[in-house]
């Protein structure tokens, strides 16, 4: 008896653990694994303004364009002079500076104005605020352009208590000069106060010019400004003219090795003071120019290098109208500058740095 019991609850049990051990479960659901994007990596491009410049420079010469000229010419526009002359000002743009551009209704002391480079090539200079003072303002020229006049008071015209009856005063006052045309010019003017020392010790001021400065380099098709202190000549002197003279150096100092001095010497352009002559008069003499103007813009031309010349040493002076072409001195002022054809621009040049762009930008994309 005791025998079958426990059969019965031995079969009991293993139904209990067969009916435990069967669980249901559904088919999983099988989907694909997400894609995995592998992106390559690119270094940051670092752009270079200056070859930029020298891109867009490209292809204006390429489309027959000044590569100095601006896209948008501004358009002529009207003004009242001296009260009542009414008169159509024609604004002109030359290597990049416009002149005699309608000026805004209202200023701020902001305004942008033109500078020079030592070589006379233009730059613009932004005005900012800071701390309430205008840092990089346009230049004011205290007395230099005024005209000095001695004036004569009696007792009677000033009332003075402390004259004498007889007393005659005199005092010396300054005529601000016409600014009918010089506001209109953006370009900062020449006083003596940007006169440059040139000269073997660096002693002789070069009066008349403030710019471009001795020993200069000037690069072919390019336009620079040549500025003289108007004030420097005479009443009389109402125009004057800008040579240019090739100079031939003395034979010592051409073609020649040099020691670390003389090389000092030949890099600062000192050609003259070693006995440098001029070849010939002058190789270009421009047309006579408002001495009141007191700029001139000049643009290197190609016809000025020979076929196997790559720069010249070139004597730059300047001649009054009071001074006849026959007893003109060109040794009398000047500055030494030096003209260079520089880098050539041509089509091919152009597709040559295109093709060096999209080398770059392949080993940058293979990286």
């Amino acid at each position: 008896m005791k025998l079958s019991g426990l059969l019965i609850w031995a079969a009991v049990l293993t139904a209990s653990v067969d009916a435990a051990a069967v669980v249901s479960v559904e088919d999983p659901l099988i989907t694909e694994a997400p894609a995995v994007q592998l992106e390559k990596r690119y270094k940051g491009k670092i752009i270079n303004k200056e070859y930029a410049k020298q891109q867009e420079e490209q292809k204006k010469i390429l489309a027959g364009e000044d590569p100095e000229s601006s896209s948008t010419m501004p358009k002529p526009w009207i003004r009242t002079i001296y009260e009542t002359q009414v008169e159509i000002v024609t604004p002109t743009v030359i290597a990049g500076v416009t002149f005699s551009a309608k000026p805004p209704k209202t200023t701020d002391g902001l305004e942008q104005w033109i500078s020079l480079n030592k070589d006379g090539s233009p730059k613009t200079i932004r005005p900012q605020m800071k701390n309430g003072r205008i840092k990089k303002a346009s230049p004011t020229y205290d007395t230099w352009f005024a005209k000095p006049t001695t004036v004569q008071y009696t007792k009677e015209q000033l009332k003075a208590h402390n004259m004498a009856d007889d007393q005659i005063h005199e005092e010396v006052e300054y005529i601000e000069e016409d600014q009918t045309y010089h506001q209109l010019n953006p370009l900062i003017r020449c006083t003596p106060d940007l006169y440059h020392k040139k000269g073997l010790g660096k002693d002789i001021p070069s009066e008349p010019f403030c710019f471009p400065h001795d020993n200069q380099s000037l690069k072919r098709d390019r336009t620079y400004f040549v500025t003289w202190y108007s004030k420097f000549f005479d009443e009389d002197v109402k125009n004057v003219k800008i040579h240019l003279s090739y100079i031939k150096e003395k034979a010592r100092y051409k073609g020649m090795k040099r020691d670390v001095n003389e090389t000092a010497i030949a890099k600062r352009s000192k050609v003259i003071e070693n006995g440098g002559t001029i070849l010939q008069a002058s190789f270009f003499t421009s047309d006579w120019i408002s001495n009141d103007q007191g700029f001139f813009p000049l643009t290197i031309l190609p016809e000025w290098f020979g076929e196997k010349a790559f720069e010249h040493k070139v004597l730059l002076s300047i001649q009054p109208d009071t001074v006849k072409d026959e007893e003109f001195n060109h040794m009398d002022k000047y500055v030494v500058i030096e003209i260079a054809i520089g880098a050539k621009v041509s089509k091919e040049h152009l597709t040559d740095l295109k093709q060096l762009e999209e080398k770059w930008r392949k080993q940058q994309i293979s990286r």
